[in-house]
């Protein structure tokens, strides 16, 4: 009888729940908590982050050459990068996309149990290429976006914002290399009895667990991925085109690796860590231990200097807004006039919100490869 009156008791408070929710959009049966209470763990975040001094600041140095140096070892450390990374072609399959593209399927080794999927895109007509391009997509469903297709039903939404970045690349007469991250798509979590709903969460707590991080390893595939492409093609011009978390990804590659990254373009990926990390609930992914006490954007982004840096932030882009975007490439300027590369880093600004803005990124990345 007593587990009677207790089940009817768990129903009676979730259907309550369901009640709430369905008519207030939240269920919140805690007492409202008065201003003089600091209670929500964030506020304590908010706390450390205000007393932290970023030891690598751009105006603590006047001398830029020896910060980038002092900085990029500093970066390579936080994030765990080792090279401890190969790159071997396991796998080959010629697809045919339509009569104008050639789509090679590859998978790729990079260390044991660590494989991954490329597709390179090329114009059927052409012999010779303006240059690579590796194209990555963000929190979505995969890199299959990045050529077209279809699996997932957001990817309609997707496809139809321009998504498909590999296919634009090859148009316009580059290697287009379609990457896939760790995480996502093919190499979505399948292993784990119960994975949480994010697809970074997990693996990025268990490198952290290993001494790693999830942004660093995925740096180390990019860079060691650029080095296996350079060689394969007999060709050094490689750019890095993400967007959001890729985009995080391809302005952290370029910041380590100043030898085989010549360009990068991103979106949806630029802000101050205060005002946009700290602002959202996390997914482990830009999780880097003590990154605060040494980077911001904008000196993460200064180690790219003086190389092609071009970024999109939309108006109403509702995580990473260009007017925060304006704030980190400010200060992040210093350095690209000091190395006489003021042109070199490039903020435009897209109408709308979190989306694709190839509209504007290519006219910008074509001028480079005149």
């Amino acid at each position: 009888m007593n587990y009677i009156c207790i089940y009817i008791e768990a129903k009676y408070l979730a259907i309550k729940r369901r009640i709430h929710i369905f008519i207030y959009g939240k269920f919140d049966p805690y007492p409202k908590v008065q201003e003089k209470f600091k209670l929500s763990p964030n506020m304590i975040i908010e706390n450390y982050y205000r007393e932290k001094q970023h030891n690598l600041i751009i105006d603590n140095y006047s001398n830029y050459s020896k910060w980038k140096i002092k900085s990029r070892k500093k970066l390579i450390e936080l994030l765990k990068i080792k090279n401890d990374l190969y790159c071997k072609e396991i796998s080959t399959q010629n697809i045919k996309i339509n009569n104008e593209l050639l789509r090679k399927k590859i998978y790729i080794e990079f260390a044991k149990n660590r494989q991954a999927p490329i597709d390179i895109i090329t114009d059927r007509n052409r012999t010779s290429f303006k240059g690579i391009i590796i194209c990555m997509q963000g929190t979505n469903s995969g890199a299959h976006l990045n050529i077209g297709k279809k699996l997932m039903p957001a990817d309609v939404y997707k496809l139809n914002n321009k998504s498909d970045i590999a296919i634009q690349a090859a148009k316009f007469g580059f290697i287009a290399v379609s990457f896939e991250r760790i995480g996502f798509g093919e190499r979505r979590e399948q292993n784990l009895k119960k994975a949480n709903t994010s697809p970074t969460l997990d693996i990025s707590m268990h490198f952290l667990m290993n001494g790693k991080t999830l942004l660093g390893e995925t740096v180390n595939e990019i860079l060691t991925l650029s080095k296996w492409l350079s060689k394969r093609f007999n060709n050094t011009n490689i750019w890095l085109k993400g967007y959001s978390a890729a985009g995080t990804a391809a302005i952290t590659a370029a910041a380590v690796d100043e030898k085989n990254i010549k360009g990068i373009a991103v979106g949806g990926c630029v802000g101050p860590i205060f005002e946009t990390l700290l602002k959202r609930g996390s997914t482990g992914y830009n999780d880097i231990p003590e990154i605060v006490n040494y980077f911001d954007f904008d000196t993460i982004i200064s180690l790219i200097s003086p190389r092609p840096c071009i970024i999109v932030a939309g108006k109403h882009d509702h995580i990473w807004p260009h007017k925060l975007a304006i704030k980190v490439i400010n200060k992040a300027k210093k350095v690209f006039n000091e190395d006489n590369a003021n042109d070199k880093l490039i903020l435009l600004k897209g109408l709308k919100g979190h989306t694709y803005y190839p509209e504007l990124l290519w006219p910008q990345i074509l001028k480079y490869f005149k």
